[in-house]
């Protein structure tokens, strides 16, 4: 996912789909994230960004991002987490897409299957990367299961 951002002289960052507001942090949990280490990536990035206002596509307009920061990160870390708690045993795809519903009490329908399981697959694809967890095909289907470390 390519993210543009734009500072104005005076300081004023438009800075797009980079931040996730604490209403909808708190209120879906999961937001669509294409990649989640390039997610990461620009949080780092942000935290670095100076300027007098921030005016994100999720967010009122603020002048200090610092915990929207801390607070998106989190969650990243804590969703990467519970996908990972459920990967002790082998899970296919689709239990662990019901498990993350269920831990956050959400309701599937096919808008929410679609978009969040996109960003289910980005975390599953995200955790084999950093080589937490790993796949194997077996029957025709794709089965996840933690790393032995």
């Amino acid at each position: 996912m390519i993210c543009a951002g734009i500072k104005t002289s005076d300081n004023v960052c438009f800075i797009a789909d980079s931040l996730f507001s604490e209403e909808t942090i708190t209120k879906y949990h999961l937001f669509f994230i294409y990649d989640v280490k390039e997610f990461l990536n620009t949080l780092d990035f942000l935290s670095t960004l100076k300027g007098n206002l921030y005016i994100s596509s999720h967010c009122e307009a603020i002048d200090n991002i610092d915990s929207l920061i801390k607070l998106n990160r989190e969650k990243i870390q804590e969703i990467a987490n519970k996908i990972y708690e459920s990967c002790k045993e082998e899970k296919t795809f689709e239990e662990i897409l019901k498990y993350i519903f269920d831990e956050y009490n959400l309701t599937m329908n096919s808008n929410q299957y679609l978009l969040v399981g996109s960003t289910v697959k980005s975390y599953l694809s995200y955790l084999c990367d950093e080589n937490r967890i790993s796949y194997e095909f077996r029957d025709n289907k794709m089965f996840w299961k933690q790393k032995e470390i």
